[in-house]
């Protein structure tokens, strides 16, 4: 696994597949994944009316994204509501992630990290989702598609260091080898 924190924003990575995270309550859409949506000519907002897509915890929805976004596919992942988004959740939503883009069959993924909630940080949101992927140690077919998995995680130039302090704080707790670069 290769994991790049950037500053480029997810709308503008080249990647096989984007993943936004959206929460079952932001309503009207915020940050990165209301920036999608604006990118999109408004494509989420209007799934969401249509009640194909809610933010449910742990939903996933995909989308082609056409010509709006620089990846060949959009992910919506839903992580509940952005209130209840703890540490045990987002390492949920990290685990089911890993599961979901195996199934896909991508090896290179852009993300960006959801504006923390009260009390939290990057750091906590990097380091869980981290977790989450690193979470089925045992089994063969996700360790396999780890090796090849190819992450780049967008973030804002304040919160660069920050998430890669929770992306070091995984490897340190889970003893894996892998790389992450940053790119500012």
């Amino acid at each position: 696994m290769k994991i790049v924190l950037t500053v480029t924003p997810i709308e503008k990575i080249f990647s096989q597949c984007a993943v936004c995270f959206l929460p079952e309550d932001m309503r009207p859409l915020r940050g990165v994944v209301g920036r999608v949506d604006w990118a999109m000519n408004g494509l989420i907002s209007r799934l969401i009316v249509e009640g194909k897509v809610s933010g449910n915890f742990l939903e996933s929805v995909l989308i082609r994204p056409g010509r709006y976004l620089a990846s060949e596919k959009l992910l919506i992942f839903g992580i509940g509501p952005y209130g209840e988004c703890h540490q045990e959740k987002v390492a949920q939503v990290g685990e089911r992630l890993i599961h979901v883009l195996e199934g896909l069959h991508v090896n290179d993924i852009s993300l960006s990290l959801p504006p923390p909630e009260e009390g939290q940080t990057p750091v906590d949101f990097a380091e869980f989702l981290t977790k989450g992927f690193l979470a089925d140690g045992e089994d063969k077919a996700v360790q396999a598609y780890l090796e090849g998995a190819n992450f780049a995680i967008s973030c804002g130039l304040e919160e660069i260091d920050e998430a890669l302090l929770g992306i070091q704080k995984a490897k340190v707790d889970y003893k894996k080898h892998f790389s992450v670069i940053v790119l500012e």
